[in-house]
């Protein structure tokens, strides 16, 4: 015998049929008005679309446990060793004082000493894994252009010599990024380069300035242009906000009219958070989670009419790398740190490139599970958020995902986008 999974969701069409997803699978179809009927009579369901629901997970055996599939799945990522992730941050300091940005720019950088502990340490790690992935970080990590040549360098023969494959990817404010300097990341061997841009040029300005106040927009989209005219691709940040949710048309049009396409380039629109450094002035320019689930369905519109790719409805393993043992942020300091959004300190490296002085936060971040919070158990979102941003619970913040408050407008965008691409 069979029984409805737990993650299904019905989203009406004005035809009377239906788009009908599942969460825990990531299974959308589109149904009928007939096929609606017959599953909503499901003595009538003939045994092809039984057989085929079942094998979407739509339909489950009586004796079948979703929860734990859902925990099997968490728990085969976390005992994944192929692949080791280190977020590195090459400085503290940086060109920009954005509005909003948590960081205090204090002109403090990687050290010599501690980036041969954080050389050593991940070489270490390419000893157990098949592949090593960087993320360069800051501040702006291309004042310091220099140190990030040195370590990329290091870091690929060590990569060779052990046998384990090689990735880096690049997060700045793109300011730097002339065609010279995008010529020589690419060179190294960067893959995909991250910029913010906050809007359209009036919203992105009076957000994103220089030390001198001097507004960056016209710059940032030259250095986006400058990526993709190296080769590499592009993921374009939008800190979403009240200054800025109404200006994103004016953004992707002047990407597309620099070269920025949907071929080389995704558009990733988030909600900006205030990390308890914001004023009350610029906190309350800030949406609560359920106000930007509204704004981000208008903007994903946006995002979709200029055939730019749409967040994917997949389940996900784990809500954040950073919740894994084998992802980690590794501070200026050589620090072992919680994630890239805090300074929250997991342990120290050695000289030997081991760790050490493992903090009660390591604990506390590395082995938590989805399913420790009641709520998230009984939540039928759990398989596309799994367990919500640990960082923002810190912080006193709602956790979850915003897919929660506008699942059925998601569903119905994916399929739109869906059926244009057939």
């Amino acid at each position: 015998m069979a029984k409805w999974s737990r993650y299904n969701t019905f989203v009406s069409n004005d035809d009377g049929g239906a788009l009908f997803f599942n969460a825990r699978t990531g299974a959308l179809i589109k149904l009928n008005r007939e096929r609606r009927r017959q599953i909503e009579e499901p003595s009538e369901l003939s045994p092809n679309f039984l057989d085929f629901l079942l094998q979407q997970g739509y339909l489950v055996g009586d004796d079948v446990d979703e929860l734990q599939l859902i925990v099997d799945t968490h728990e085969a990522a976390r005992k994944d060793r192929r692949l080791f992730s280190a977020t590195i941050e090459l400085t503290e300091g940086c060109n920009f004082r954005c509005l909003y940005c948590y960081q205090a720019h204090a002109p403090k950088h990687l050290e010599d000493q501690a980036a041969e502990k954080i050389i050593r340490y991940l070489s270490r790690k390419m000893e157990q894994v098949d592949h090593l992935h960087i993320n360069w970080f800051g501040g702006e990590p291309l004042i310091r252009l220099r140190t990030m040549t040195v370590m990329s360098q290091r870091l690929a023969e060590e990569a060779r010599v052990h046998g384990c494959s090689f990735s880096q990817f690049l997060t700045t404010n793109g300011y730097l990024l002339t065609p010279s300097v995008a010529k020589k990341l690419a060179e190294l061997g960067i893959e995909n380069v991250q910029i913010t841009l906050d809007g359209n040029e009036e919203s992105h300005d009076q957000l994103r300035v220089l030390a001198s106040g001097k507004g960056t927009y016209k710059q940032v989209l030259i250095g986006c242009e400058n990526v993709v005219s190296a080769g590499m691709k592009l993921m374009v940040r939008i800190n979403v906000n009240r200054w800025n949710a109404h200006q994103i048309a004016g953004l992707l049009a002047d990407l597309v009219s620099h070269g920025i396409s949907p071929v080389n380039t995704v558009i990733h629109a988030v909600r900006t958070i205030d990390h308890g450094n914001c004023n009350e002035t610029i906190s309350s320019m800030m949406f609560t989670n359920s106000q930007f689930a509204e704004e981000w369905v208008k903007i994903l519109r946006v995002i979709a009419e200029y055939g730019f790719g749409l967040p994917t409805l997949a389940p996900r393993a784990y809500n954040c790398t950073f919740d894994l043992p084998q992802t980690v942020m590794i501070g200026r300091d050589g620090a072992i740190r919680h994630c890239s959004s805090s300074d929250g300190r997991l342990a120290d490296l050695t000289e030997e490139g081991g760790e050490i002085n493992t903090t009660s936060l390591y604990d506390i971040v590395k082995t938590r599970r989805p399913i420790d919070d009641p709520g998230c158990r009984e939540c039928m979102y759990l398989p596309m958020c799994m367990g919500g941003c640990s960082y923002l619970q810190e912080l006193g913040q709602e956790k979850c995902n915003p897919e929660r408050y506008v699942l059925p407008e998601l569903v119905r965008l994916t399929a739109g986008q869906a059926e244009k691409s057939v």
